[in-house]
C-alpha cells in the first residue's frame, strides 16, 4: 500500500485497500468456512470490491487492526485453545506478507486494537475475561510478554453473563488511557496509560445497566463522550466521560437499535462513528439491519435517522471508508460484503454497487493511508 498521500481522496472518488477477516473453522456461534484474511480493493467510483490476495496463515482471524505508519496488519486467532495473534506487512504492491505468529494466553480473543502512537497492542479475550497489552518495538512487533488486565464479576443473565467477557479495548485519541467493554459484567472500565506503563487496575468504571451486555464503544474525537453498543439489550448508551471540570462519568441516555414491534431474537454487533462526528451506525444481527443516529450536543443526545436493510444475514461487522462516503457491511451468514452509500448531508444510507461474495466474513477494515485519522 502506498503511503505517499497524506490526504483522503474526495468523497466518492479514489480507492482503498480493505482487509477482511473470516471464520475458518466452526465455533458455537458460527459455522466458519472462510479462507483466512482477504485483501481487497474498494473502488469508490463504482462502489465495488475486487480481490487481490488471500492469506491462510491464521485460524479464525475474526478481528483485525492496522498501523498505516508502520505498514502492519494485526489479527487475532479466535480459538478457545491455541489462541494467538498474527502480524503481517502490507507492502507498496498491495500484498500481505506474514511476519510473525505469537501464541497468547487466555481463550477466544475477539478484538484487537492499537494506541494512536502504535506502541501498544491490546487483545481482548472474550472467553477468559481479560485484556492482554503488548508493548511494541520500533518495528511494531511485540517486544515482551503482555501486561494482563484481569476482570472479575458477573451479570444477571446466567446464559451470557456468568463470568467476565471482555469484548473490546479502545484506546483514547490522546493515547493516555484505554476503555474496556465487559459484556459479562455490564461495565465499561478505564485504565490509564502513563508513558510505557499501563495501570492494571481501573481508575474509572461505569455500570451500563443490568443485562445490557456492552460489546463495543466509540469515543468522540475530543475523548469526552463514549457511545457504547449493548449486545444483549440492543441499544446504544451515551456516557459523558470525566473532564477537568467534572471528574465523574455520567450515563446520559440509552436508545434502542430495533423497531418497537420487533419480537424475535437479535444481538447488536458493530458500531461505527462517522469521521465527521455527525452520525453513528449500529448493526443488528437477527433483524439484519443498520440503525442510524444523529449526534446531538444536548438531550436526548442521539436522534434516530433511519433503519435500513444490512444487505445480508448476520451483519457481524461494519466500517466506514476513510472519506466518509460509504459503509461496508460484513454479513457473516450471507457470506458477503455489502456497500451502502452515506449521504453527506443527511447521513441516510442507500445500497450501492454489487455485494462481494466471501465466506464467513467477521471483520471488515479499510486500510488508511499515512496521516489519515481512523474513523
Amino acid at each position: 500500500m502506498s503511503e505517499s498521500s497524506t490526504h483522503s481522496p474526495a468523497r466518492g472518488t479514489g480507492s482503498w485497500l480493505v482487509a477482511v477477516g473470516t471464520y475458518t473453522r466452526p465455533m458455537p456461534h458460527v459455522h466458519g468456512i472462510g479462507r483466512g484474511i482477504h485483501l481487497l480493493r474498494f473502488d469508490a467510483a463504482t462502489a465495488t470490491l475486487r480481490e487481490l490476495q488471500v492469506d491462510s496463515h491464521g485460524v479464525n482471524p475474526s478481528y483485525l487492526c492496522h498501523s498505516a505508519s508502520l505498514g502492519l496488519l494485526y489479527g487475532v486467532s479466535e480459538q478457545e485453545v491455541g489462541a494467538s495473534i498474527d502480524v503481517y506487512a502490507v507492502d507498496d504492491a498491495a500484498t500481505l506478507q506474514h511476519l510473525l505468529n505469537v501464541p497468547t494466553p487466555g481463550a477466544s480473543p475477539c478484538h484487537i486494537s492499537l494506541t494512536p502512537a502504535a506502541d501498544r497492542l491490546f487483545v481482548s479475550n472474550y472467553g477468559s475475561g481479560e485484556v492482554l497489552s503488548y508493548r511494541l518495538d520500533g518495528q511494531g512487533l511485540p517486544s515482551a510478554p503482555p501486561d494482563i488486565i484481569v476482570r472479575h464479576g458477573s451479570g444477571p443473565r446466567s446464559d451470557r453473563q456468568a463470568s467476565p467477557h471482555v469484548h473490546c479495548a479502545q484506546p483514547t485519541p490522546s493515547g493516555d488511557a484505554v476503555y474496556l467493554c465487559d459484556l459479562g459484567t455490564d461495565s465499561v472500565a478505564r485504565h490509564a496509560l502513563r508513558g510505557a506503563a499501563l495501570d492494571l487496575l481501573p481508575d474509572l468504571q461505569v455500570q451500563i445497566g443490568p443485562g445490557s451486555g456492552p460489546r463495543h464503544l466509540r469515543l468522540n474525537p475530543a475523548g469526552t463522550r463514549a457511545f457504547v453498543l449493548n449486545e444483549l439489550s440492543n441499544s446504544v448508551s451515551v456516557v459523558q466521560l470525566p473532564t477537568a471540570r467534572d471528574p465523574h462519568a455520567h450515563a446520559l441516555a440509552r436508545i434502542g437499535t430495533l423497531p418497537a414491534d420487533w419480537r424475535n431474537a437479535n444481538s447488536a454487533s458493530a458500531l461505527c462513528l462517522h469521521p465527521s462526528g455527525r452520525w453513528l451506525y449500529a448493526t443488528n444481527r437477527g433483524h439484519d439491519s443498520i440503525a442510524g443516529f444523529r449526534l446531538l450536543e444536548s438531550a436526548p443526545w442521539l436522534e434516530p435517522i433511519g433503519l435500513w436493510p444490512a444487505g445480508g444475514r448476520t451483519p457481524r461487522d461494519a466500517a466506514i471508508t476513510p472519506d466518509g462516503g460509504f459503509l461496508l457491511v460484513a454479513s457473516q451468514d450471507e457470506h458477503r460484503i455489502s456497500c451502502l452509500r452515506i449521504d453527506p448531508d443527511s447521513g441516510q444510507l442507500q445500497p450501492a454497487g454489487v455485494p462481494f461474495a466471501i465466506s464467513s466474513p467477521a471483520c471488515v477494515l479499510p486500510l488508511l493511508r499515512k496521516g489519515t485519522p481512523r474513523p
